[in-house]
């Protein structure tokens, strides 16, 4: 990076990024179309000055009249009837060259920051508000601007009756400027249509009512696409560093118009981060996080995974450990001790930034390990604890409650513009407080300081962090609630304060006590965007903005659909419908047609919609999904030119369920070959490719099932049980997956069943005894001795009698390893099997070969008179023929046993003294068993006994005979 480069980071680029007030000027006055003007101006949130700007009127050709004055006689004339949505790129890309020619490489920082001033008018009219007055068709040529003006038939504002709530449900009507839904000119949203098409990515729908694409097109246009096809990259990121930094928001922003995220955009956001982190003033943290997120994790199979298998040693996934180091080495901050002061903002803010990507795209593991860094740069320090508190109006003692103590390690700083915070719905319940009342007022808790608003950013963050690593379940609720009230303590920040207010609502939708105020609040958190109260003191552009990417808050079309959904949750379903079909979402509305029983009118509506814009697939996919109509499907994917993914997912869908499977593997190859993001559509592809045995392809879909998700268990058994079936040589990599698999499936006796065999293939013996185990534990209550897998017990038992059981290694440390695995295998005889099994004389006789071959002849004597006890105490040994043949057979083999064993003598110790400790002096050598002749009489007669009067004459009853008279000489 280029010294010049490094300072306009640390001064105007710094100050657009972070959203900072402008610095103290020097004297004279400032150039008003220099980049530093244009910096303050960005993070004063006056994006019209800076659209207006010089620098924005040159590269947009504002106020052009015709061809003339481009100079390039290949670029359309915007005066030009056929001018097109498509011509615009040409145009503000030839404009650009020539600015640059005009100005030098410097221009580049000031076509940067208005790329940066169009992302932000699109984020404040989509996001945040309030209502951003200037249209982005007049910043084109006047002839463009006049064809394609902005002319929303708004609807005329309706008042409430005095009585009414101030946000009562399903009552308040759309007020002052309308976007969604509303109808445009004919030019103008022809040109809207055709700039969410250029939008789209994988064969992803941009959201179809999303206003003013325009500003997103022309933001990606100044930040991403000239740039890279005029080759002007390197000179760029020389003069602006900071542009990959917005290039990659812009992204992030087009990610979150899609129906579904898209891999092409996700790995161009992550590159671009990746290079934003080389322009970063230097610090010693960059060690930790070049370490923290190397590139470590090993192919499935690899040499690596396989040479780490075969020595039997504890496999984990390259991306736990990852994230384990990253925990262990950054909790306190010591690695990024010494951050100077001024870098602690930009550090932290980009790691929180990358954190909530990983986030958005429900990546665990990465996230977890930007947050560790971003809590360590920020010098957050935080701890969950208790304290004693009431949470109900009628209780009459303290009970502990879950509460958070946080501090910043720097002043809270930003405490918003002085605006209007987002109003916060009371609870206004006959049981619950407003708020936990805590006993000891003058606590640590009660006294805490304000925190810094990356914090509280990094606060949520961390909340949903909590969010997707657990089940939904009430301890999640438990444990998210502490971060969220922390940071609706004090009102700071407008958009932290919403977005904290939204997470709550979301905790409070699914309890019965709390769920209309979580209803009214998302309600009141719609309201002061879409529709803000007239003469309202707002808080201004800049502060809605600042911290916008550091937080995974929804637009407010997503945010009026989470509103309808709760909607739906409460039953109150025609309020849903009036959101969902103003928004025009239509899978949504048939959904709620169809739970009232009206199907007819939801194909009604999508024939209508069809027949005003024939050309949407996903208006053809809607009504496919309600007709269940697979033509219809097969039309969406036609009329998209064969790029929308959906369509063949549905299609995909429809065969599986018929059990198509070879067509069904055909549709989900085509949809995952344009958006490789979707872990179902993998998850799928590698059922539906097992079920037609394509074991090469169903491994393939269960290694990007696994890579974008890997705490999916069942993917990593099925990828398991592909290797196997793919033969012998891929063995290795199934022990892997199955591994993997165990971590997350545990209580699945099946998958350590199948962890059992593979391991007994490869010779992994020690895992095969843990497996072993764990079976036991997971079935023995229900299942008895048939957990057991006896075939492998033998087998395990006779290499090691044979020695066979260690390979690979001689001298002392095969005799190690030997011992290793007889210590295992004793512990799971002794404390699983013979502790809670009794009743399989095959699981005695196996175990006494065990104890013969460890030399413990009364332990193997035991097994053998166990073995009988089970066959001889069977209530059919006295008349039935089968059951009185076994028990001849372990007669006759428990007094060969005796004969064999009881004569020979075995060092045993003395009994436990009275203090419990064994006298290892008393220890001697005694016979195993000194009245072995007694003991086999005994049992020969009393077989002869029970079975004489049904089995007299039979040869097992000679047999039994003739033993006993051999006994008696």
């Amino acid at each position: 990076m280029a010294p010049d480069a490094a300072t306009l980071l640390d001064r105007a680029e710094r100050q657009a990024i972070l959203g900072l007030p402008a610095p103290a000027q020097g004297p004279g006055p400032a150039d008003p179309g220099s980049a530093a003007a244009l910096a303050a101006a960005l993070a004063s949130g006056d994006y019209e000055g800076v659209l207006r700007s010089r620098a924005a009127q040159a590269v947009f050709g504002t106020g052009l009249a015709g061809d003339a004055e481009i100079g390039d006689p290949e670029v359309p004339a915007p005066a030009d009837p056929g001018f097109s949505a498509s011509d615009i790129r040409p145009l503000v890309s030839a404009l650009v060259g020539q600015y640059v020619e005009a100005n030098g490489p410097e221009a580049w920082l000031q076509i940067t920051l208005v790329g940066a001033a169009c992302l932000s008018a699109f984020a404040q009219t989509n996001w945040t508000g309030p209502d951003f007055q200037l249209d982005p068709a007049a910043l084109l040529p006047r002839a463009l601007a006049e064809r394609w003006r902005e002319a929303y038939d708004t609807a005329v504002p309706t008042e409430l009756a005095e009585d009414s709530l101030k946000h009562e449900i399903g009552r308040r009507e759309q007020q002052g400027r309308v976007y969604l839904g509303a109808a445009q000119s004919e030019a103008r949203a022809a040109l809207d249509r055709a700039l969410l098409r250029m939008l789209e990515a994988d064969g992803e729908e941009a959201y179809a009512l999303a206003p003013r694409p325009l500003y997103l097109y022309l933001a990606r246009l100044l930040l991403i696409d000239i740039p890279d096809t005029r080759g002007a990259l390197p000179a760029r990121d020389a003069a602006a560093p900071s542009a990959r930094w917005w290039a990659a928001r812009a992204l992030t922003v087009q990610q979150s118009i899609l129906d579904y995220p898209a891999q092409t955009l996700l790995d161009q956001i992550l590159g671009l981060l990746a290079q934003v982190r080389q322009s970063l003033p230097p610090s010693p943290a960059t060690a930790a996080l070049e370490k923290a997120t190397s590139a470590d994790t090993a192919a499935l199979g690899s040499e690596g995974v396989a040479d780490d298998i075969e020595a039997d040693g504890e496999s984990t996934a390259a991306a736990a450990a990852s994230a384990k180091s990253a925990d262990e080495e950054t909790p306190d901050g010591r690695e990024w001790d010494p951050v100077p002061a001024g870098d602690r903002d930009l550090w932290t803010r980009y790691l929180v930034e990358v954190g909530v990507v990983y986030t958005q795209h429900k990546m665990a593991l990465d996230t977890k390990r930007y947050f560790a860094l971003a809590q360590a740069a920020s010098g957050l320090q935080w701890q969950v604890t208790g304290a004693k508190g009431k949470r109900t109006k009628f209780q009459t003692f303290d009970v502990a409650q879950l509460v958070l103590l946080a501090k910043s390690a720097r002043p809270a700083g930003d405490r918003g513009s002085g605006g209007a915070m987002p109003e916060e719905m009371e609870l206004n319940s006959d049981l619950l407080l407003e708020r936990v009342t805590f006993s000891d007022p003058d606590s640590e808790l009660a006294n805490q300081e304000d925190l810094h608003p990356i914090d509280k950013c990094l606060l949520l963050a961390l909340c949903l962090n909590v969010q997707n690593e657990n089940p939904a379940h009430g301890l999640t609720s438990e444990q998210m609630m502490p971060f969220i009230t922390r940071v609706l303590d004090r009102p700071g920040n407008w958009s932290v304060y919403t977005m904290g207010l939204l997470l709550r609502s979301r905790l409070e939708a699914t309890k019965t006590r709390t769920v209309e105020r979580a209803t009214l609040q998302v309600q009141a958190l719609v309201d002061q965007i879409t529709r803000p109260l007239p003469g309202a003191d707002e808080a201004g552009a800049a502060e809605r903005l600042r911290y916008m990417q550091a937080l995974a808050l929804p637009s407010h079309w997503a945010l009026e659909r989470e509103l309808a959904g709760m909607f739906m949750e409460l039953g109150v379903v025609r309020s849903a419908l009036d959101i969902y079909e103003r928004l025009q979402m239509w899978d949504d509305v048939v959904s709620c047609y169809t739970l009232l029983g009206q199907t007819e009118v939801a194909e009604r509506i999508l024939l209508r919609e069809l027949d005003a814009a024939p050309d949407r697939p996903k208006l053809w996919c809607a009504l496919g999904d309600l007709r269940r109509d697979p033509e219809l499907w097969r039309k969406a994917w036609d009329v998209s030119g064969q790029r929308f993914a959906r369509a063949m997912r549905s299609l995909g869908a429809h065969h599986f369920a018929r059990d198509e499977f070879a067509e069904a593997v055909e549709c989900y190859r085509r949809a995952v070959a344009l958006n490789p993001l979707l872990e179902n559509s993998w998850f799928v592809l590698g059922c539906a490719a097992m079920k037609i045995q394509d074991w090469s392809v169903a491994a393939d879909a269960f290694i990007h099932v696994v890579s974008i998700d890997q705490n999916n268990g069942e993917s990593w058994n099925n990828l398991a049980t592909a290797y196997l079936r793919m033969g012998p040589e891929h063995r290795v990599r199934a022990m892997h997956a199955l591994r993997e698999a165990v971590k997350y499936l545990s209580d699945s006796w099946r998958v350590w069943s199948n962890l059992v065999h593979v391991g007994m293939w490869l010779g992994m013996f020690s895992s095969v005894v843990n497996a072993l185990g764990r079976i036991i534990d997971l079935r023995v209550a229900k299942d008895g001795a048939a957990c057991v897998d006896l075939d492998v017990v033998r087998s395990l038992i006779g290499r090691l009698v044979h020695g066979t059981a260690i390979q690979g290694l001689t001298g002392d440390d095969a005799a190690r390893a030997e011992q290793r695995l007889a210590a295992q295998v004793e512990s799971l005889l002794v404390n699983r099997i013979e502790a809670r099994i009794t009743s399989s004389p095959q699981l005695w006789r196996a175990m006494a070969d065990f104890w013969f071959w460890r030399r413990d002849y009364r332990h193997c004597l035991d097994c053998y008179v166990k073995a009988y006890r089970c066959v001889s105490q069977h209530p059919q040994v006295a008349y039935a023929p089968h059951v009185f043949a076994d028990a001849v057979e372990a007669a006759l083999e428990l007094v060969s046993s005796y004969e064999n064993l009881g004569d020979k003598t075995q060092v045993v110790r003395a009994a436990d003294a009275g203090d419990g400790h064994a006298d290892k002096a008393a220890a001697a050598e005694v016979p195993v068993c000194a009245d072995w002749r007694h003991q086999a009489r005994m049992v020969l007669r009393g077989l002869i006994g029970r079975a004489r009067e049904s089995f007299d004459g039979t040869p097992g009853f000679a047999r039994l005979t003739e033993a006993l008279a051999e006994l008696r000489q």
